[in-house]
């Protein structure tokens, strides 16, 4: 009786000798709760990875695009000048650089509507449920 005694311990009232149903519901509730809440804590730690880890990913392409588009302008700064160069007339140089590029975001854009838009779709969904 003794290990009885000591394993129910927690649900016996100090004036009583046997176990306490109430106590036993209330620690059955207390433990629920502690469980929840634990549950809760790691919810929002592993959110808060996951907008961690997103967060980084959105700098990175934030500053690659920028140096991206630095490049590319700077290539058809370039390129107008050389077209002017060759039609000596540096206004239609960079009037046909400014053609190519929209000959070059028509083509993307086709291209883009009949192939890479699902691609890309799908690669981000699997992306976002994918395990790590």
């Amino acid at each position: 009786m003794p290990e009885t005694q000591q394993r129910y311990a927690r649900y016996i009232r100090p004036e009583e000798d046997g176990p306490d149903i109430g106590l036993y519901m209330q620690a059955v509730s207390d433990d629920a709760k502690a469980w929840f809440e634990a549950q809760k804590a790691v919810t929002k730690l592993e959110a808060s990875e996951q907008v961690g880890k997103l967060s980084g990913v959105v700098m990175v392409g934030a500053v690659l695009g920028m140096i991206t588009a630095t490049v590319l302008m700077l290539l058809l700064v370039a390129l107008a000048l050389w077209f002017g160069q060759l039609l000596a007339n540096n206004a239609l140089g960079f009037l046909s650089a400014g053609g190519v590029f929209l000959v070059l975001g028509g083509i993307f854009f086709l291209v883009w509507r009949s192939v890479l838009r699902d691609k890309v779709t799908l690669a981000v969904i699997n992306a976002m449920h994918g395990e790590d």
